[in-house]
């Protein structure tokens, strides 16, 4: 039984194409009686043939994306390859009708593997395949390209009678034809992806000769320019460290802690700070496990030990590893741990202490660096991280609530804690986020000797 297309002519035929190339797909001569060549309608096939492709590079490129005036020609080379081959029929058995048969066809069989072509590779981006399917992708695309190659050669020589040997010749050339084309343009498509390209990274000044050869005289001459303790007073001494350089909201907090200090508190003179920040690689000594220690043994050397006070501040991210990190890309610099800080503290002989932790999971160091004489005030506890340390930011939650805010206000350091901790609270609530739940333990010693020591460092109360 044969079926019957109704419609308009250009439909009409456009159907009868594509079902024979059906046809031609499972290498039936009957594909030829239902073939329908014109003018019109290989125009027709070759845009289908056109958008298919188009269709595919789209999906397999994505957006955004631009049109390639020079794949739209090389698309076109196979179709006109398959009108040599209808020339080259037309000449020989002399039927004009055979002249776009090979062409119109070859399209449309063209257009329906596209189609599954576009149906594969839109189930592989999407995982819908199995792995076995998945592992021969590539075999299946080559199949689908030369199984309509195969299938017109044999139809078309099958039915025209040609010899064996001249049928074997044809598929060699036309099969050759295709690999060639294949082989050569390979990277042309109807659509590329375009892609921003991202500047490359500018190289960190740390890594320049000069800053190299700058750092320990900067080290050196912060060191050397700290005031020695006046006698028969308590002498204030303060260390920030700033210790991520990827993120310019640890040295903003550390400067902000330090002109707090130096103004408020006076320890102008007795203060230091150590950065990791691109932009003070020629004007601050970064911060390394080495240049905290050499600061703490100078610290030492000018203060009065016993009498004296620490106020070391680090600002930085935390690990849930209890970790404080210190980081100058591309430097490999280790991190500040509970069991190192407790050790160069020890080794500087500085007795009194107060330490600041800035950073996520900073509790987890209270139980290694505490001592009967030490205060230690954390942004979170062991188990919590703080919040705040943005690209955005100029300090972090912590660090604003406790030092831009409280600290400015008030005058002591507890009731400046118990500030910042609502202040804190209220702001992570308001957004949404956990409780950090900052940390004050003081050892007992401190705790007694705390209210007169902060005479001698907040100014008289009005």
């Amino acid at each position: 039984m044969r079926w019957t297309l109704t419609g308009p002519p250009l439909l009409s035929d456009l159907f009868r194409n594509l079902w024979a190339a059906c046809h031609l797909l499972v290498f039936r001569r009957s594909a030829l009686r239902w073939l329908a060549p014109s003018p019109s309608n290989f125009l027709i096939l070759l845009v289908l043939s056109l958008t298919v492709s188009f269709t595919f590079d789209l999906l397999s490129e994505g957006w955004p994306g631009q049109w390639s005036p020079a794949g739209i020609a090389v698309y076109l080379l196979p179709g006109f390859a398959l009108l040599v081959f209808g020339q080259v029929l037309v000449s020989r058995h002399g039927l004009w009708r055979l002249g776009l048969a090979p062409a119109s066809i070859g399209l449309a069989a063209d257009s329906l593997m596209g189609i599954a072509q576009c149906i594969l590779l839109y189930a592989g981006q999407h995982e819908w395949l199995s792995a076995d399917i998945t592992r021969y992708v590539p075999e299946i695309y080559l199949l689908l390209y030369l199984w309509p190659v195969l299938a017109l050669v044999l139809v078309f020589t099958r039915a025209l009678a040609w010899p064996r040997l001249e049928s074997v010749l044809a598929f060699i050339i036309l099969m050759g034809f295709f690999i060639a084309w294949t082989l050569l343009f390979s990277d042309e498509r109807l659509w590329t992806a375009v892609t921003s390209e991202e500047p490359a990274p500018v190289a960190p000044h740390i890594i320049e000769e000069a800053a190299v050869y700058a750092q320990p005289d900067l080290l050196q001459r912060a060191l050397a320019a700290l005031e020695p303790e006046r006698p028969e007073q308590v002498d204030w001494y303060f260390l920030g460290v700033g210790g991520a350089a990827y993120q310019g909201v640890f040295r903003t907090e550390a400067e902000t802690a330090k002109a707090l200090f130096d103004t408020r508190f006076a320890t102008s003179g007795r203060s230091l700070i150590l950065l990791n920040n691109d932009d003070t690689a020629y004007s601050q000594p970064i911060a390394t496990r080495t240049s905290i220690a050499r600061a703490l043994s100078a610290f030492s050397s000018r203060m009065n030990r016993d009498q004296d006070v620490l106020f070391l501040f680090l600002t930085s991210h935390g690990s849930e590893a209890h970790e404080i990190e210190l980081s100058y890309w591309p430097l490999q610099l280790a991190p500040v741990t509970p069991s190192w800080l407790r050790q160069v503290l020890d080794d500087s002989g500085i007795k009194r202490r107060v330490i600041v932790l800035s950073a996520c999971y900073s509790g987890g160091f209270i139980k290694d660096i505490q001592t009967p004489d030490t205060l230690i005030i954390t942004a979170a506890a062991a188990d919590k991280p703080s919040f705040g340390c943005t690209d955005d930011a100029d300090l972090t939650y912590f660090g604003r609530a406790f030092f831009d805010e409280a600290l400015r206000r008030e005058y002591s350091l507890r009731a400046s804690y118990e500030q910042s901790l609502s202040t804190l609270q209220e702001r992570e609530e308001a957004l949404g986020y956990g409780q950090s739940n900052p940390q004050w333990v003081i050892g007992e010693q401190l705790a007694k000797d705390l209210p007169s020591l902060e005479k001698s460092l907040f100014p008289p109360s009005r």
